[in-house]
């Protein structure tokens, strides 16, 4: 009898742990499709803040160069330039400045300077969940770009200077 006994108690805590294992295998599961997501809204997320880190910058320096007094065709030759080299420090994701970037390994979720066309890239880290009409490697490009008033391209009719992004893109969040 006892030997029953004991085997029955052994197979309620054999039932007991597999219904626990069962248990956390859901709870696993249904965490990992609410924090999945988020991995590429924090990818977005950091690209919008170097984004705005670098137009800050790029503003700073232009309104440092007005009050030196330096003049307006100058200031004009910040288009092409590495924005990121007006931040206080890069992006610990910045791997350099390439003249020719297609003989490098550079991973997603990397910024880099293209030297040949002048472009700010990066590199998308989670490509299936973002869609671009640029062929080839999910990336966005962006450059440093003069900004004139009319169609005047002339020193005395600059408006400014700022990042342009120079591709469409949509960042495609899972829910």
């Amino acid at each position: 009898m006892t030997e029953r006994l004991s085997e029955r108690v052994r197979s309620v805590s054999l039932l007991e742990l597999v219904i626990v294992v069962i248990l956390i295998a859901v709870f696993i599961r249904v965490a990992i499709d609410r924090i999945w997501p988020l991995r590429i809204v924090a990818e977005k997320t950091t690209v919008v803040e170097v984004r705005g880190a670098i137009e800050s910058a790029l503003g700073i320096a232009v309104a440092g160069r007005i009050a030196r007094g330096k003049p307006l065709a100058a200031i004009a030759r910040l288009a092409g330039a590495n924005p990121i080299r007006f931040l206080a420090a890069p992006p610990d994701n910045y791997l350099g400045s390439f003249a020719h970037p297609s003989r490098h390994r550079i991973p997603g979720g990397s910024w880099y300077f293209n030297r040949s066309n002048r472009t700010l890239v990066y590199v998308i880290r989670f490509a299936r969940h973002f869609t671009s009409p640029l062929p080839g490697r999910k990336r966005i490009r962006f450059r440093v770009e003069a900004v004139y008033r009319g169609g005047s391209h002339t020193p005395g009719d600059l408006a400014g200077i700022q990042l342009v992004g120079l591709n469409r893109y949509v960042w495609k969040i899972p829910h």
